[in-house]
């Protein structure tokens, strides 16, 4: 790598960080690893167990990329909203991260993502899901948690997190979409300790745009205590993803959090890839038979 090169990575990190200044700001959190764009912070909790927060940093040039595995049963006008509700394959974290990493060698973490159930022997997901501007899914949960499910949007520099209806689904210009519920959903154990998967979106760079994906994970915490850790690190908007026994962490090849359960969606965080490095938006489609992944 050129010495021009590894300034700019440098310089790059630096940016990273330069939004979360203080260990004052970050209430106890510390630096565990960080790469281009890309940062995963923990705190090690007083009941023994620990919190992580990654930052994305999608105005950098890191990228979220959503997975998922095998249709099995396509659901076919069977959506709440009259598209599909497709039955997936599940499959451990750890292999989707061995599989997936092996053909993106800039993948950074790969967490769990959607609320999901068994349905007529497949796992389907309970809300929509879009990757590359196609709804893979419109969930089955129509009637749960009314004006409380929540979408997260992802384009390539910015992101939102807005009220889940039909409409805003089906015209939403966000390529990429990830829904969940509100971080005052009932019924969601609000001061059970359990896992917790919560993602929130800032505008660390005061210029108008949420630019920046926060990702909290932890195998035990309180969905209070979970909001509250986003917005010390500068969330602005807030939702919640699947949790307890589903909450699973791997970064750069370590299981932060236990991956035992399986499941059907994945969300992959991804560095930045410098201009003289393998450049994975160039890349053919992952040849594999059970993730679909965000080109």
């Amino acid at each position: 790598m050129s010495t021009a090169i590894l300034i700019l990575a440098a310089l790059l990190s630096q940016m990273t960080l330069t939004n979360l200044s203080s260990e004052d700001h970050l209430e106890g959190f510390y630096l565990v690893i960080s790469d281009t764009g890309t940062a995963l912070y923990r705190k090690d909790l007083s009941h023994g167990y620990s919190a992580f927060v990654q930052v994305v940093n999608l105005n950098q040039g890191a990228a979220i990329q959503l997975l998922h595995g095998t249709i099995l049963d396509p659901g076919i006008g069977q959506g709440v909203y009259g598209g599909d509700n497709p039955g997936f394959s599940t499959h451990s974290l750890q292999e989707v991260w061995d599989n997936f990493r092996s053909s993106y060698p800039n993948t950074f973490c790969i967490t769990n993502g959607h609320f999901f159930a068994l349905r007529d022997g497949t796992t389907k997901l309970a809300f929509p899901l879009k990757i590359d501007g196609e709804i893979v899914s419109d969930g089955y949960g129509l009637n749960e948690f009314p004006n409380q499910k929540l979408m997260l949007e992802i384009w390539q520099d910015q992101a939102d997190i807005v009220l889940l209806t039909k409409s805003r689904l089906y015209t939403s210009s966000a390529p990429h979409i990830l829904a969940g519920l509100s971080e005052a959903a009932s019924g969601r154990r609000p001061n059970t300790p359990t896992g917790r998967t919560f993602i929130g979106v800032g505008n660390l760079n005061h210029d108008g745009k949420y630019t920046t994906i926060l990702i909290f994970t932890s195998k035990v915490a309180r969905k209070t205590e979970a909001a509250s850790i986003l917005r010390s690190f500068g969330a602005e908007k807030i939702i919640m993803l699947d949790g307890g026994a589903s909450t699973q962490l791997i970064c750069q090849g370590k299981a932060n959090i236990g991956v035992g359960r399986r499941i059907p969606q994945m969300i992959a965080v991804l560095a930045a890839v410098l201009p003289a490095e393998h450049d994975i938006h160039r890349q053919p489609a992952y040849n594999s038979d059970y993730v679909r992944i965000l080109r």
